[in-house]
Parts: structure tokens; sequence; C-alpha cells
């Protein structure tokens, strides 16, 4: 690999091959199925071990990535994923961790597919708030301005009032997918991030704060617990439109791949009946009864570039 330039810190340098999403995050999706394989959103006919990866960062910028992950990971992530605790202190890690996440997404937009959903004077706020976060990383600046990060965590589904029709595939998609998007509406636009259990959005624009109150992510330190989280109306109906398109997906495997799915988890029963997987399948079995089942039932990601299931 030649040397080209390191697109955070713009030094010239041999770039790794690093994750947009972080690696732990598939590394426990595996780990916590009965296939231990996983299957992108858009292809579900093929079988993968890991997410989307570029030759973006320096090894020093990989590093500086890594750092923060690892804090997210050990102290949040799989923490809350295995239910050992719900109420976790953060410290100044987290908010260089959710902006790193929200800065690889938005750069992949930039990139390789489109920021037309941010409407057409979006640019300029595009650039800023990459520069910022930039900035933010490098220890440029001291914190993101008004380019803010939030963090929403999810488990199951207990109940829900609202009379919209709801995927039968919500439990799975709010506890086991990885996806990415941006988004763009008349007052609010952001990067959506979506690892397990977690949403990270990092606000482009935010005209209304008091929409979404309870998930901002602090400069120093804060704390992640039960509480009530209040947010758009559209950012519940989109994902729940996500998870849809999983179901939609998933029904497309083909007989062959459906079967090697399958001997999968009768060959690791015990493992697949004790997994984070079939909680999430029973979840949804609780609330939506045999509508929950799907060709596949992959229980793990969803539709956008990088949307994974596992098998």
């Amino acid at each position: 690999m030649s040397e080209s330039l390191c697109r955070l810190c713009n030094g010239e340098a041999t770039p790794q091959h690093s994750h947009i999403l972080p690696a732990f995050v598939f590394r426990w999706m595996r780990e916590s199925s009965a296939g231990g394989y996983l299957r992108l959103g858009m292809t579900p006919n093929r079988r993968v071990q890991d997410g989307l990866k570029r030759y973006w960062l320096c090894a020093n910028c990989e590093e500086l990535f890594s750092r923060a992950e690892t804090d997210f990971a050990n102290k949040v992530f799989y923490p809350y994923s295995n239910g050992s605790s719900s109420r976790i202190i953060y410290g100044n890690w987290l908010l260089r961790f959710c902006v790193s996440v929200s800065w690889r997404v938005l750069q992949f937009y930039k990139e390789e597919a489109s920021l037309n959903s941010l409407g057409p004077d979006a640019a300029s706020r595009v650039t800023e708030a990459e520069a910022t976060w930039k900035a933010f990383l490098l220890g440029q600046r001291p914190h993101p301005g008004s380019f803010r990060q939030h963090l929403l965590p999810f488990d199951a589904i207990e109940s829900i009032t609202s009379g919209q029709a709801l995927s039968p595939n919500l439990n799975r998609y709010l506890m086991r997918t990885t996806d990415f998007d941006i988004l763009g509406s008349e007052s609010a636009s952001f990067v959506y991030s979506k690892l397990g259990r977690f949403v990270i959005l990092g606000f482009i624009r935010q005209d209304r704060p008091n929409h979404w109150q309870g998930s901002r992510v602090h400069l120093r330190t804060g704390q992640i617990e039960p509480r009530k989280y209040t947010i758009n109306r559209g950012l519940f109906d989109y994902i729940n439109a996500r998870a849809r398109l999983v179901a939609e997906l998933q029904s497309g495997i083909s007989p062959r791949q459906a079967q090697k799915s399958d001997e999968a988890r009768s060959a690791n029963v015990e493992k697949y009946v004790g997994s984070d997987e079939f909680l999430a399948m029973l979840n949804d079995l609780r609330m939506f009864g045999d509508a929950a089942f799907t060709r596949d039932d992959l229980p793990e990601e969803g539709g956008s570039k990088e949307s994974k299931t596992s098998s």
C-alpha cells in the first residue's frame, strides 16, 4: 500500500485498513449469535465476518480512535448489552468516541454516497460540521460546538401505546443491528449510526433542541441510565421503517443460504438458545407472534450500505 494523505490529520502515511463502524460491534455480533457469521443487509446471500473498512487513517489517528473505542466497548457497550449494568458513568472519552463515529459515517457519505437527503443548502453546514469534528478529534478545539452528539440506549420494547403498525422484527432491529445513514428534515439534520443497542446522532443542524432531551453527550462526564428520552417522532418512524426494510431484505435470502443458517443454528443449539440473538427473537415473538418470523430470521443488521445480520 503506497502512502497517501490521512483523512483526519492530512499527514502523509501508509493508510490503515480502518473500520467505519467500530470492529468490536461486529465481533460482538458474531460471538452472541449461533452461526458466527454476518450478512450484509443489501446482499443477504453472502456471508462475511466483518464490517466495512476503508484505507483512510494513518497509524496515529487509528490509535486515537482505538483508545476511545476501547473505553466505550468495555465501560458502556458490553456491560449494557449483557445486562450487567444499566447505569453507567462516562468520562470525556464518550464524546470523542461519538464524534469519531459520526465523522467516519459523514466521510463515507461525502466520498461514496450522497448528501441529497439534507437538502440543497446543506453543503456549507456539512463542511463546517466535518471541520469542527476533525479539529475536536485532533485536540485543536475544546468541544464540537453546535454540532452536538446524542446517544440513545435501546433494549427490548415491553409495550407501546401508539396505534402505528410496527415492524414485526422491531426488537431485533433495536437490540442487534448495525446501521448508518444521514437524515434531514425541516428542523434537523444528523448522522445516524446504530451499534447494537445504541444509536449515535451527530447533529449537523438542530433548530429545535427541545425535541431531543435526555440523550445529549456532555463534554466531561455524565450518566447513561434508564430515564425519559424525548426524540422527534420522525426518528421513531424512521427506525420502524428501517426494521421493516431489514425484514424485506432478509426474506430475499436464497434457499441454499437459508439452509446454511438453519444448519448453523442446529449445530449450535445450546449456544443459540442462550444467545442474545435468541433473546431478541423471543421478544419479537412475545409482541408479534408468528408474524415475527421472516424466511431466515437473521437477527442483526439494517438496510444501509453497512447493514448486517448474523447467521
